[in-house]
């Protein structure tokens, strides 16, 4: 009940409602909190061509020792109309998780929100995003001048931002580039992506600053193919995939 009164941010609940809640949540996360298990929840769109991808995810997992990986939507409904049921299945199951994983593909729909209670919350400790054709932005990973095109392609296409904004993240970037012993300047940025056809998502601002966050951490996993996906999957922590099934 602590996660719903997160979830719905103090609000009353009536008792008739609360005893819905508790019934839902005695009949459907036993598995999460299983003393011998890793519960994975497993966030993404639920469009169908994206949400083969988040089942795939989610059935990798699985092929783990001791794991469940779960889908909200594969949890039945909470008989609460007045309520916002996918706050409170969201905040109850994140909160009984070990870890979540999100997958993004696109700058729009529910994964928006999503990728923000993850960032926002307590829940981000425990969280690792997959984020489709992102490039990354920090030093670290720079290894060539095409890493640092491809994330100033990134900056050029994203959506929600202004041009100031964007000419001062392109020159964040060319600084961040020069400590990884990159030599470029912005106008080159410019003048070699006029040049160069770099495939990027469209990615928010939001979504951009976001994924920057969990590369800082550590637990952003850029994929651009299934198999991509499926490997970064097996990053994880958690129990591995069993020794037979890696030959």
């Amino acid at each position: 009940m602590a996660a719903v009164q997160r979830a719905l941010r103090g609000l009353d609940v009536g008792s008739t409602e609360a005893t819905q809640i508790l019934s839902w949540a005695n009949s459907e996360t036993p598995a999460i909190y299983d003393r011998d298990q890793t519960a994975y929840l497993v966030l993404g769109s639920y469009r169908d061509s994206y949400l083969r991808r988040v089942r795939a995810v989610s059935d990798r997992l699985n092929r783990r020792y001791g794991t469940y990986a779960f889908l909200i939507g594969d949890l039945t409904d909470i008989d609460i109309p007045r309520l916002p049921e996918f706050r409170v299945k969201f905040h109850i199951t994140a909160t009984l998780s070990d870890y979540v994983a999100a997958v993004f593909e696109q700058d729009a729909g529910g994964e928006v929100n999503e990728l923000g209670k993850l960032g926002e919350t307590e829940y981000f400790e425990k969280a690792y995003a997959f984020p489709r054709a992102y490039h990354w932005e920090m030093e670290g990973n720079f290894a060539t001048e095409r890493d640092v095109l491809a994330a100033g392609a990134q900056i050029m296409a994203a959506t929600d931002v202004d041009e100031e904004t964007k000419a001062a993240e392109l020159e964040a970037l060319v600084d961040r580039a020069e400590h990884a012993g990159i030599d470029i300047t912005v106008d080159d940025v410019i003048s070699k992506l006029e040049d160069q056809q770099i495939d990027v998502p469209s990615y928010s601002w939001v979504h951009l600053n976001d994924f920057r966050l969990f590369e800082l951490h550590g637990r952003c996993y850029p994929w651009t193919t299934v198999d991509e996906l499926l490997g970064a999957t097996d990053e994880l922590p958690g129990s591995p995939r069993p020794s037979w099934e890696q030959q």
